[in-house]
């Protein structure tokens, strides 16, 4: 992407905003509904700004331009904003002050700012509104910055969608949610995250990359519902099928004026997180339930069907990750990181209900594994070699089941730290595993237990150490985590049986390695009445030449010994007779 280019883009951009008496425009990531990944068209922010990464806000005034984003893409930034005329602003470094607070030191008395409203969150709108407010701006929330400057604009995405079977009928799912209406006394449940939509109405679609979703607003009332989407991607069994449960098609755009039309005053639940700030403006003459999804938290909770369509992904996933770990263990030298990355795609590819991945793969060599989100491109791409660490976090759909993991492998020779902090990092991972809780736990609580053996050491990690995983969903599912830090705002409900979480502590040091182990663990109830327990799902073996085993107490080698053996025996028959003798010399008991 030229940067002359990015430059004629903003002048047309400035025109159109001098022809609308604008001052300023923000131009956020997001698509209509807040989802972790967007789908080419809504790449507006990274089309005027030339900026790719995942994350970031552009700022742009009448003559200059700022981009906001996080850590994880400054240096990325900096690459590909160089001679744009873009400002880079380091959120959260010191000096830098946030968006909202530039914005009301730099906007005129009176003046006028204008954003998308569809896309920017009703969280940033109502910010801005409460910063801008001393100064009487007014709010543009109909300004889309791509519309006359963005001239070849991929289409909205409309593939096709399909039916998933969970074990629990969409009627039976529709019933559920209109008792969390009932009590709440509400007339509507407005679903703006598009994994709830899925979710209730047993449906899959291709709309967004790595989450098998479709584009879509559902409104649910006491006895009615209606699905605002594009209608091309439902084939026409499945529009029968929805209309025989009781739920109307209708053109994707027309959620809004659907929403205006409700009778004033009615109780709409709603959940902000993840309603933009045109709902919000929709919305604004009803009796407004800002509340957690009860969609959100009634899927966190697997169905016995999905936990068994987990344990076979698992295991399909588990043969695709053995592969792929013989040839990274056998011939480093042979691959570099991005096509180390094609390769973990390939093995999985070849598994029989494959969809796709569930992210852009980490695959990272030395230094890289300290980056926590490093994704390979063709600037930041090394050679694999024959010493030090190689940390590999990938995961993905499969038709009956999602997967999340992360082995970090020695690739030849490794220093006698890099073993000690793999193994602390794994002794925490075994502990949290090992873990007997009663119910009413939250995720919270647990958090502990896998920092613990770094914390005796006074080291720590800055992550999570675990997140909810959706059914064929977003891998990044909420509300279950495990975190220490009660963050406000976000739900913490307890452990459920059915419920699954990632088990990922880390250890990094900035400039050298980092270190990862995660496995996925569903909630189950646990011989003592009362107690839970977790089953560990993920398949693959652990690289004992990355640990120190001596550091491991007998009932942590226990573990390792006892999992290495399910994992020999459950993947053995599934693999080619070399990969099935390496993974018997790799699983062998301590």
């Amino acid at each position: 992407m030229q940067m002359q280019t990015v430059s004629q883009r903003l002048a047309l951009l400035r025109q159109r905003m001098a022809l609308r008496g604008l001052d300023a425009c923000v131009v956020v990531t997001d698509d209509f509904h807040g989802s972790e990944y967007v789908g080419d068209h809504f790449k507006t922010r990274a089309y005027l700004s030339g900026f790719t990464g995942s994350a970031g806000t552009l700022l742009v005034l009448a003559e200059e331009a700022y981009l906001w984003t996080d850590g994880r893409y400054f240096l990325q930034a900096e690459r590909q904003l160089t001679g744009s005329g873009i400002a880079l602003m380091r959120a959260g470094q010191p000096g830098v002050p946030t968006l909202s607070a530039f914005l009301a030191e730099r906007l005129p008395e009176g003046g006028a700012l204008g954003f998308d409203g569809r896309t920017v969150s009703t969280k940033l709108y109502r910010t801005l509104e409460k910063a801008l407010a001393g100064k009487r701006v007014r709010m543009d929330g109909g300004f889309d910055p791509a519309e006359g400057v963005w001239s070849d604009r991929p289409p909205l995405s409309a593939a096709p969608v399909w039916a998933f079977e969970s074990g629990v009928t969409r009627r039976e799912k529709l019933a559920l949610l209109r008792q969390d209406m009932a009590a709440r006394d509400a007339s509507y449940l407005l679903l703006t995250d598009l994994t709830d939509a899925a979710w209730t109405l047993e449906l899959r679609g291709g709309d967004v990359a790595c989450t098998p979703v479709f584009l879509g607003f559902l409104l649910l009332g006491r006895e009615e519902a209606v699905l605002c989407a594009q209608a091309e991607s439902f084939p026409e069994d499945i529009r029968r099928q929805l209309a025989a449960d009781g739920v109307a098609l209708r053109p994707y755009g027309d959620i809004y004026a659907l929403l205006e039309t409700l009778p004033v005053g009615t109780r709409v639940m709603a959940d902000s997180a993840t309603a933009n700030a045109r709902i919000a403006g929709c919305l604004a003459h009803t009796e407004w339930l800002d509340t957690d999804s009860p969609a959100s938290r009634r899927r966190a909770v697997k169905s016995a069907g999905e936990q068994e369509g987990f344990r076979r992904a698992h295991v399909q996933d588990g043969a695709a990750m053995c592969r792929f770990l013989y040839h990274m263990k056998t011939h480093p030298e042979d691959y570099t990181e991005l096509s180390a990355a094609a390769l973990l795609h390939r093995c999985r590819a070849a598994q029989p209900e494959f969809r796709e991945d569930s992210f852009p793969a980490i695959v990272a060599y030395g230094a890289h594994g300290a980056v926590v989100h490093y994704e390979p491109t063709e600037e930041t791409d090394v050679p694999l070699q024959r010493h030090g660490l190689l940390l590999v976090d990938s995961g993905g759909h499969y038709r009956c089941g999602t997967t999340d993991v992360t082995r970090t492998v020695a690739l030849g020779e490794v220093t006698a730290q890099e073993r000690r902090m793999s193994t602390l990092v794994l002794r925490g991972h075994i502990r949290l595993a090992m873990a007997r809780f009663p119910r009413g736990v939250m995720g919270e609580n647990l958090d502990a237990l896998a920092r613990m053996p770094l914390w005796e050491q006074g080291l720590d990690y800055d992550h999570g150490t675990g997140h909810g995983v959706g059914c064929v969903l977003s891998v990044h599912e909420s509300p279950p985590s495990f975190r220490w830090r009660f963050v406000e705002g976000i739900p913490h409900p307890a452990l459920e049986e059915g419920m699954l979480l990632s088990d990922e502590p880390g250890y990094y040091e900035a400039g050298a390695f980092g270190i990862r182990h995660e496995n996925l663990l569903l909630v189950q109830p646990a011989e003592q009445e009362r107690f839970l327990r977790f089953e560990t799902l993920t398949l693959a073996p652990f690289d004992r030449d990355a640990l120190d085993v001596l550091l491991l107490t007998a009932e942590e080698r226990t573990w390792l010994n006892d999992y290495h053996r399910r994992v020999y025996e459950t993947l053995s028959p599934l693999l080619e007779p070399e990969v099935a003798a390496w993974l018997r010399d790799v699983t062998q008991e301590l």
